[in-house]
């Protein structure tokens, strides 16, 4: 079984590490899904693990599609993980309707080269997964990292089945989502070969603020926050 980590600072990658895991699926910000983490820890992980290291690649939290920026700043990071030698990218794009974007998801991979290219849970949302696994395999992605359009691998275990009978390997179905030490004996035993987790606990910070620095409506996953052009001028005066 290859044991995947989703690791969302450089103590969990090494973590991971520590604990025998097989790779990581490095990010920022595991609250609202995961974004792409920062040059200064992609290159810190590099420079001082030996664990695989496939990073995310996702600008910004909420859905699955994106500006031409957005859209550009996706390619910029992928040619950016090329150069630091990292295993592979974990990326994905819909169209309006949730269906996978052909054209672009082939951008991205173009970008990636000869790294790992794993589509993301963006498969989730998918109006048909069946007709989305076959888009993906005809693609020639390396893995499919899914929950089997549940919140978690376990209630979409019937589907991840199917996906993984279709898939045949090429692409590799791994399963994500919910995934603890009870649930791991049930994903095993269905005859998955990779799986995908973050093993997490909440540390005390030991530490107190005035207040909240929390804002609740950018956290809102059908709306994207800009600034405004007009907001700003009205402010500058």
């Amino acid at each position: 079984m290859i044991y995947e980590i989703c690791a969302s600072s450089f103590e969990s990658a090494r973590n991971a590490q520590i604990a025998g895991a097989t790779r990581i699926e490095l990010c920022s910000e595991l609250g609202v899904g995961g974004i792409t983490p920062s040059y200064g820890l992609i290159k810190k992980v590099m420079d001082e693990l030996s664990i695989g290291n496939c990073v995310l690649i996702r600008p910004r939290s909420g859905d699955f599609t994106y500006t031409e920026e957005e859209f550009d700043v996706m390619l910029r990071d992928i040619v950016l993980c090329r150069e630091l030698g990292c295993q592979g990218v974990v990326t994905g794009v819909l169209r309006r309707d949730n269906t996978i974007d052909e054209a672009r998801t082939a951008q991205l991979m173009e970008a990636a080269g000869t790294m790992e290219f794993i589509y993301h849970r963006a498969f989730d949302c998918a109006p048909d997964p069946i007709a989305a696994i076959h888009t993906l395999k005809r693609l020639g992605v390396h893995r499919i990292l899914t929950s089997g359009g549940k919140k978690s691998a376990i209630e979409g275990l019937d589907l991840l089945k199917e996906l993984n009978r279709i898939g045949g390997g090429q692409p590799t179905i791994m399963p994500g989502g919910g995934i603890n030490a009870k649930s791991i004996e049930q994903i095993k035993a269905a005859g998955f070969t990779d799986v995908h987790f973050s093993g997490t606990v909440f540390e005390e910070l030991g530490t107190t603020l005035p207040f909240s620095f929390k804002t609740e409506s950018f956290l809102d996953e059908s709306k994207r926050p800009i600034s405004n052009i007009e907001v700003i001028r009205g402010i500058i005066g």
